[in-house]
């Protein structure tokens, strides 16, 4: 029997909304951590709630004071059978892919971002996290999946705290996680920023700025490299945007891999096979 590994957050929901209709001095921010954020804690093996929720409105989790608009969404989001076709997705990839067992949390994202950002993800080793919202296509769903947990398999993979992951790793996970897009549902479903910039406008970004720190380990040290800083030299996105050249370059100058075989390559090896290289 198969048991299903998308967690039934649904249940969670409807306890907050309930919780938050009966009149009481427990305000709406507090019972999100109480009912939503306490019963995670087991599966990050934390009691630190004040950390994960922060984590968790950080990365696209709905507001508190939304809560009146999110009932609604959630009836649509079971009527749309979401948490079912998520676990049905995951079983296809986890198969095809060898990859690890994960538990999978899918919650409405930000009611206030709906018209500008459909949906966002985090993952970490085991786990991952989908913000969506309730009119987010088939395919977006099974896209953000996808490349989510093709993290969740190459954390498996490296076997590394996400503290001690190197830059060159950062880099790599997340190509490899939009390649895993476009090779299961085409380009069209591909984000944005695969496309934001060329070759030419990144290898002297890359040559001058990346190489040196490509062992630098530390998310925070990591961020401006990764999502750029609104400014010179780096600009939005741009570690996401190399990241995905790098290994669709690697792709396309030793591939195709039929079986999964590009997941097993280190970054070392994806990165100097591919046409930004070493130097």
């Amino acid at each position: 029997m198969v048991t299903m590994a998308v967690i039934q957050t649904q249940d969670w929901l409807y306890n907050f909304l309930e919780a938050c209709k009966k009149p009481s001095k427990i305000t709406p921010f507090q019972l999100q951590r109480e009912l939503i954020c306490k019963p995670m804690g087991k599966y990050f093996s934390t009691n630190d709630l004040e950390t994960l929720h922060f984590e968790l409105l950080n990365n696209g989790l709905f507001e508190p004071s939304e809560w009146t608009g999110i009932e609604k969404g959630v009836i649509e989001m079971e009527n749309r059978r979401i948490w079912h076709s998520v676990d049905k997705e995951y079983q296809l990839l986890k198969e095809k892919w060898c990859g690890p067992e994960a538990s999978i949390f899918i919650f409405p994202i930000k009611i206030e971002s709906e018209n500008t950002i459909k949906k966002n993800g985090i993952a970490y080793p085991g786990k991952l996290l989908m913000f969506i919202s309730t009119d987010l296509p088939e395919y977006g769903l099974k896209s953000l999946l996808a490349h989510e947990y093709n993290h969740v398999c190459r954390f498996k993979n490296l076997g590394l705290e996400l503290k001690h992951i190197p830059l060159k790793d950062s880099l790599v996970i997340e190509g490899l996680g939009e390649f895993s897009v476009q090779e299961q549902y085409g380009k069209k479903w591909l984000s944005p920023w695969t496309k934001k910039y060329s070759f030419e406008e990144t290898i002297e970004l890359w040559r001058k700025y990346f190489i040196p720190a490509l062992n630098m380990t530390g998310r925070d040290k990591q961020t401006v490299f990764m999502y750029g800083n609104n400014n010179r030299p780096f600009p939005n996105w741009i570690g996401y945007s190399i990241g995905y050249q790098i290994v669709n370059s690697f792709q396309k100058r030793h591939g195709p891999f039929s079986k999964g075989e590009l997941y097993a390559y280190s970054s070392d090896e994806i990165i100097a096979g591919s046409k930004y290289g070493w130097h």
